[in-house]
C-alpha cells in the first residue's frame, strides 16, 4: 500500500513493475561511477564518496522528474474532468447522444447502446464520459506526485546500493570484477520481476537489461582507464 495526502493507495502491479526499473537505474547509474574510478585508479575513498553522490543526487534528480511528471498528469486529468464536467452541466442531451455513439462504435446495437449510457448516465454520467472518453477511471486510488516520487527515489536508492556494498566489502584488487558480477546478477534477479509483472519474455528482458548494463560498465571502465593513463 502507498500513503499519501491522508489517503491509502493499493500498490498494483504496474507501480511495482515502474519502482523496479527505477532500481535497475540505480544499479547501471551506481555502476558505472564505480567501473570508471575503478578504472582510473582511484582509491576506495574516492570510489565510495562518488558512489554514495551518485545514489543520493540521482535519487533526488529522479524523485524530482517523477514528481514533477506526476502533478502534470495528475493537473491535465483534473482539467480534462472539469471540462467533461461542464459539458454534461450545459449540454445533458447531446453528452448522451455522444456517449451512446462511443459505445455503439464498440460494437453496440443503437437501441442497446443508448440503454446502456442512460443507465451509467443515471449512475454516474461524469464516470460514464471519463471512461468511455478520456480513459479516466474515477475512484481508483491513483498515488500522489508526492507518493510516485518517494519511491521512485527510494527505488533508485537501492538499486545503487548494490554497487555501493561491493566497495565497502571487496579487497580493491577485486573490486572491478566484483562489481561487474554482482550487477550482472542483481540485473537478471530485477528483470526477471519485471517481466513477470508485466506478462513479458524473461529471457527477453534480461538479456535487455543486462547488455545495458555490460555495455554501461565497460564503456566507463575503458574511459576510467584511458582518463587514468
Amino acid at each position: 500500500m502507498i500513503v499519501g495526502g491522508g489517503r491509502t493507495f493499493p500498490l498494483d502491479r504496474a507501480r511495482v513493475r515502474a519502482h523496479v526499473v527505477d532500481a535497475n537505474d540505480g544499479i547501471i547509474a551506481t555502476a558505472g561511477v564505480v567501473e570508471g574510478l575503478v578504472g582510473a585508479g582511484f582509491g576506495a575513498g574516492t570510489v565510495l564518496v562518488a558512489s554514495l553522490a551518485a545514489m543520493v543526487g540521482g535519487g533526488l534528480a529522479l524523485g524530482g522528474m517523477k514528481f514533477s511528471e506526476a502533478a502534470d498528469e495528475r493537473d491535465a486529468r483534473l482539467a480534462t474532468l472539469e471540462a467533461e464536467r461542464r459539458q454534461l452541466d450545459l449540454l445533458p442531451d447531446e453528452e448522451l447522444t455522444e456517449l451512446a455513439g462511443l459505445y455503439e462504435a464498440k460494437g453496440l446495437s443503437p437501441e442497446l447502446a443508448r440503454a446502456v449510457a442512460r443507465e451509467l448516465s443515471d449512475h454516474d454520467a461524469l464516470a460514464a464520459h471519463a471512461d468511455a472518453e478520456h480513459g479516466i477511471a474515477l475512484g481508483g486510488g491513483d498515488a500522489t506526485p508526492w507518493s510516485t516520487a518517494v519511491l521512485a527515489g527510494v527505488a533508485f536508492m537501492i538499486g545503487s546500493a548494490v554497487p555501493l556494498l561491493v566497495i565497502l566489502l571487496t579487497p580493491a584488487a577485486l573490486r572491478g570484477a566484483v562489481t561487474f558480477v554482482a550487477v550482472v546478477l542483481a540485473l537478471c534477479l530485477t528483470s526477471a520481476v519485471v517481466a513477470s509483472l508485466g506478462g513479458t519474455s524473461v529471457r527477453r528482458t534480461i538479456l535487455r537489461t543486462v547488455a545495458i548494463g555490460v555495455a554501461t560498465m565497460s564503456l566507463t571502465l575503458l574511459g576510467g582507464t584511458l582518463f587514468g593513463l
